[in-house]
């Protein structure tokens, strides 16, 4: 193949995710005989049906013999059904046990052993046998199972399993090995000695197969590929198909999943909550076990790229991702600061430079009192914007909602995509209510794209089994945001990787220029991180369904497994950064008072403003000695709302004067007070 050269009538078929079979939702892969080790073709014959390659479709033998102890009992207690009448009784007729049923099936398996050979109806017997269930979804065939009940292709079953499967097919959910191992290891061994007897198997394998424990995967897991992404699928499938056609015309669907970061965040997730558990004996003897959540999305297109929304399918169906309900903590900290930098505001307007007091503040909210406390117990003094948001401090969080106002907070946070009712309280601020990690993932999104926010997608297209398109799926954008503040506001959280929340990523090899942010609510009860790129977005939660705390931080429990996901991926992400928007300007500035530096400041940086927000006066702390200025405040503060609305003082003002005087002072401190507030 060269390059220049256009192919034409090449059809690349996409990677199957799975396959949803008629009114039954049952779950089978489908496996070509060779694929299928002898050892269960013999076992499944030795029980089923013997004389299977000698007869033509009925064993006369076996349906008088039926017949015979059904008359003798009054009741149809045996089958007497070869594999080719039990294949026509699954495919075509109803599960009744009566004999008026049994001439037509008779006939039928007559007709179908006339047309095609054995081995193409073993094959397609092994293929649909009804093997259990696996949750609400059944399990047939034997691949299928295998994977369910073994965690293996059945390439790779040993005899003991192969004998296993077999023998359930005669009550598959009674002698299910998981839960009635004890059953089930009864039953394979009589199939064992039926293939002894029969000269299928040896009398060393015999003895070392039947001597063999009873071995199965811990929890049954599911074969279905990505199954909470297919769920997601489903429900969105329902909304503008009806049920009968879902069920019936074999819809083509074809999805925004990658396989490759569905695979990734799924190990990521079962190893980072092993790993955790191993590391807390108290997570590992929990009454409930630890769950969790990966998501990742591409913010510029609005794509599901990998949803894992639990542990184990098999064992729930909660879909923790679209459905739990969970209060984000901290990561609602970037809508605070969001509506607080909004350009609009003018010199009002937070910047990233912005100083807030990180000291004890009580707000009074009716007859009610809130003193908000950082994570640590511990508090700061004066932080910029910047720190405050790496190192996830509440009290200037607090202060900047109050700042801009709360029902501002709130009404930044519905534009740009948080769905869920915020109640007007300062509480707000630090996340006390509840979204979905799906909501507030696309919330993210908008900062990852510069204010653009694309709506979920998770279908691309929708064909009938013969490739007429139904549906096809465009990507739905709009502006949610100015692209001068998600540019700067990225910038901010990329500390958090830096010197932040999240810098043990750093310590685990990850290098890229991400932006991210860790979330942690009261008591513990959810971790969170979110980290993300111009074209990647990945969230990650843990928590307990029934709420208990984890105690554990987000960067301690979740950006570990953030980063292992991510630096399995890395390489089917592109490394790009984000483009500065032509309204973002650069200042070098004294980090201790946010203003323009001066000659005298001992430390100065660069810092990035949205232009017309940027400061206009000097730095009054270092005036011409390089000493700093009087710059002091009282160490507790109370503040008066009604009815949970904060008043919106005016914003952090510059000082006025270039040369600070002596006698001055005292109307600097006055000024600066005006701003942080206090007694």
């Amino acid at each position: 193949m060269t390059d220049n050269v256009t192919l034409r009538g090449i059809r690349l078929e996409p990677e199957l995710v799975t396959s949803i079979y008629d009114n039954e939702m049952e779950d089978r892969l489908p496996v070509s005989l060779s694929a299928v080790p002898k050892v269960l073709t013999d076992a499944v014959i030795a029980v089923e049906d013997k004389n299977f390659y000698h007869h033509e479709g009925i064993s006369i033998r076996g349906s008088l013999g039926a017949l015979w102890a059904d008359i003798q009992k009054k009741q149809i207690t045996r089958g007497g059904s070869t594999l080719t009448q039990q294949l026509v009784k699954n495919f075509y007729l109803n599960p009744e046990r009566k004999w008026s049923r049994k001439i037509p099936e008779m006939l039928m398996a007559v007709l179908l052993e006339m047309r095609y050979g054995k081995d193409e109806i073993l094959e397609a017997y092994l293929n649909q046998i009804y093997l259990g269930q696996n949750g609400a979804v059944q399990i047939a065939g034997v691949e299928e199972a295998s994977q369910v009940y073994f965690g293996k292709h059945v390439t790779y079953l040993s005899l003991p399993e192969a004998a296993t499967l077999a023998g359930m097919i005669h009550s598959p959910n009674v002698l299910n090995p998981i839960n009635h191992p004890d059953r089930a290891k009864a039953r394979r061994d009589t199939v064992l000695k039926l293939m002894l007897d029969q000269e299928k198997i040896t009398r060393e394998q015999y003895e070392a197969a039947v001597a063999s424990p009873m071995t199965t995967t811990r929890f049954p897991r599911t074969s279905r590929s990505a199954p909470f992404f297919v769920d997601l699928v489903l429900k969105q499938l329902k909304e503008t198909h009806p049920e009968t056609q879902l069920k019936t015309e074999g819809l083509r669907v074809f999805t925004t999943l990658d396989t490759m970061m569905q695979r990734s965040a799924e190990q990521a997730l079962d190893g980072g909550i092993a790993d955790l558990e191993k590391r807390y004996a108290y997570l590992r003897k929990s009454a409930s076990p630890l769950e969790g959540v990966i998501l990742t999305i591409q913010p510029g297109t609005g794509y599901v790229k990998a949803l894992v929304g639990g542990r184990n399918y098999s064992k729930t169906q909660f879909n923790r991702a679209i459905q739990a309900r969970r209060q984000p903590g901290s990561l609602f900290k970037p809508f605070v600061y969001a509506t607080a930098m909004d350009p609009a505001r003018g010199q009002q307007a937070f910047t990233a430079a912005t100083v807030l007091d990180d000291s004890p503040i009580s707000i009074r909210t009716g007859n009610a009192v809130w003193t908000p406390q950082n994570y640590d117990l511990r508090y700061h003094g004066q932080v910029t914007v910047r720190e405050a948001l790496a190192h996830s401090y509440n009290i200037p969080a607090v202060r900047a909602a109050m700042n801009a106002g709360v029902p501002n907070v709130i009404k930044t946070a519905a534009t740009i995509g948080i769905e869920s009712h915020l109640a007007p309280y300062p509480s707000v601020s630090l996340g006390a209510f509840e979204v979905t990690p799906l909501e507030i993932a696309y919330a993210y999104s908008a900062f990852a794209n510069l204010g653009v926010k694309a709506e979920p997608i998770s279908i691309l297209a929708v064909s009938t089994a013969e490739g007429k398109l139904l549906e096809s799926r465009e990507v739905k954008m709009r502006r949610v945001a100015p692209a001068s503040v998600c540019y700067v506001m990225n910038d901010v959280l990329k500390g958090v990787f830096e010197f932040g929340t999240a810098s043990k990523a750093r310590q685990l090899g990850f290098e890229r220029p991400f932006a991210g942010k860790t979330g942690t609510t009261s008591s513990y009860r959810d971790a969170w991180f979110i980290g993300y790129s111009p074209r990647i977005l990945s969230l990650v939660w843990l928590g307990f369904d029934d709420g208990h705390s984890v105690r554990l931080a987000g960067g301690d429990a979740c950006v570990p497994i953030w980063t292992n996901n991510m630096n399995r991926v890395s390489g089917l992400i592109p490394d790009v950064d984000w483009k500065r928007p032509e309204d973002v300007i650069d200042r070098q500035i004294d980090p201790q008072s946010g203003m323009l530096a001066t000659p005298y400041c001992p430390q100065t940086k660069d810092e990035i403003f949205v232009s017309g927000t940027e400061p206009t006066s000097v730095c009054p702390l270092h005036a011409g000695s390089g000493e700093p200025s009087p710059f002091w405040r009282d160490n507790t503060e109370t503040a008066q709302t009604s009815e949970g609305l904060v008043p919106n003082p005016a914003g952090p003002q510059p000082a006025p004067q270039q040369q600070p005087k002596k006698k001055e002072e005292r109307g600097l401190r006055k000024l600066l007070r005006s701003i942080f507030g206090g007694q």
